[in-house]
């Protein structure tokens, strides 16, 4: 099988955001992450923004609460799934700043909000 180099191929949505969500777990700084997205994956900067933005006000933040409901709170991988899936997500999209919030403050807002 031979891969083109990236420079050859337009680039998925789905590599994109995996760019993104590595520079954004690395601590790069957010005009690097966007100056990178463009340069590299070949994008105008309202993508850029975007991907970057969906990082980290929403992939992240889910990612942060999922593994806080396995380690901390003893979920199972599908009991936590569902419950980032199905409660937070739509909860931090409509209020970005939740994402603000550390895992444990978020479980508790979403919880309260639930009810």
């Amino acid at each position: 099988m031979y891969l083109r180099p990236l420079e050859e191929r337009q680039i998925t949505n789905d590599e994109i955001k995996l760019v993104a969500a590595a520079l954004y777990e690395a601590k790069v700084k957010d005009d690097e992450i966007l100056r990178v997205l463009m340069k590299e994956c070949n994008i105008d900067r309202e993508r850029a923004i975007n991907a970057f933005q969906n990082e980290k006000f929403l992939m992240s933040p889910c990612k942060k609460l999922y593994h806080y409901l396995i380690l901390e709170k003893g979920y199972n991988d599908h009991d936590a799934d569902v419950f980032v899936r199905g409660s937070a997500r739509s909860k931090i999209a409509g209020n970005t700043e939740l994402s603000k919030l550390s895992p444990a403050k978020l479980f508790d807002a979403i919880n309260k909000a639930n009810k």
